[in-house]
């Protein structure tokens, strides 16, 4: 279950739609209308986050958060604060900023025939349930486990610049991880980088051998980071829908673009 349309249909025991139709004030197609407007653009957010180092990052910190999960199931926790909040700073990373997230809304907005603030509204709730149904589909996957190993060790982020100072940046050339320092930091640079960039990670001298902090280690690491990738980005190409506006398409090829 790691396709946003089929966690969005199956969201809160399937009744999401009806439910964010109350919330906010709205008939049923309304609302039906702007979230699939919406989740084009959250399905590239995801597409872009399993080649991008540091936006994989976040992801996987609001994956093992259960206020996503809960939001998943519960109506009145997805309409929280709190998840507001998580699925503003989500949606801030998954498309680079706010004002670019704020385009994709406005445009949407035209096209289901709604105010632009209703969907800048929608739009953050719709990302902690989807990163909550990655994280049901992540347990069902058999990565529960390692996703809570990987929350104790401090997030992803952390374990990964621990031992050494690896780091992840944005600006790395061909979204590769930036690596710094040397020993199991080095390593893990390296690791994230191939695994990313498709290549095997080497493991000099054994250093694959060494636990990670949170009782990982780097084999571990990079076979559940593999499974992630996988299910952020399943392959093919999104096709537009036929009524789907060239505006809003022309937005998300600029902030994903192709190639």
């Amino acid at each position: 279950m790691s396709d946003v349309t089929e966690i969005l249909s199956s969201a809160q025991g399937g009744q999401l739609i009806e439910n964010l139709a109350r919330s906010l004030g709205l008939s049923t197609e309304q609302t039906r209308t702007a979230v699939e407007a919406l989740t084009p653009a959250l399905e590239l957010g995801l597409r872009n986050a399993a080649t991008n180092p540091a936006v994989l990052e976040h992801v996987v910190a609001g994956v093992v958060h259960p206020t996503h999960l809960a939001a998943y199931d519960d109506p009145a926790v997805a309409h929280g604060e709190e998840a507001r909040e998580l699925g503003q700073g989500a949606i801030a990373q998954l498309f680079g900023s706010g004002s670019a997230a704020g385009q994709v809304a406005q445009i949407a907005a035209r096209d289901a025939g709604l105010r632009s603030d209703i969907l800048a509204r929608m739009l953050p709730l719709l990302a902690s349930v989807v990163l909550g149904g990655l994280s049901k589909s992540f347990n069902n996957q058999g990565l529960g486990s390692i996703l809570e190993q990987i929350a104790r060790g401090g997030g992803l982020g952390s374990i990964l610049g621990q031992s050494g100072g690896a780091t992840t940046a944005p600006s790395a050339p061909s979204g590769q991880a930036r690596q710094s320092g040397g020993g199991l930091g080095g390593l893990l640079g390296a690791l994230l980088g191939a695994l990313l960039g498709g290549g095997a990670p080497a493991a000099p001298g054994g250093a694959g051998q060494t636990s990670l902090p949170g009782g990982l280690d780097p084999a571990t690491l990079q076979a559940a980071l593999e499974q992630i990738k996988k299910s952020l980005n399943p392959g093919g190409a999104i096709a537009a829908s036929p009524g789907q506006n060239a505006e809003l398409q022309d937005v998300l090829d600029k902030v994903f673009p192709k190639g």
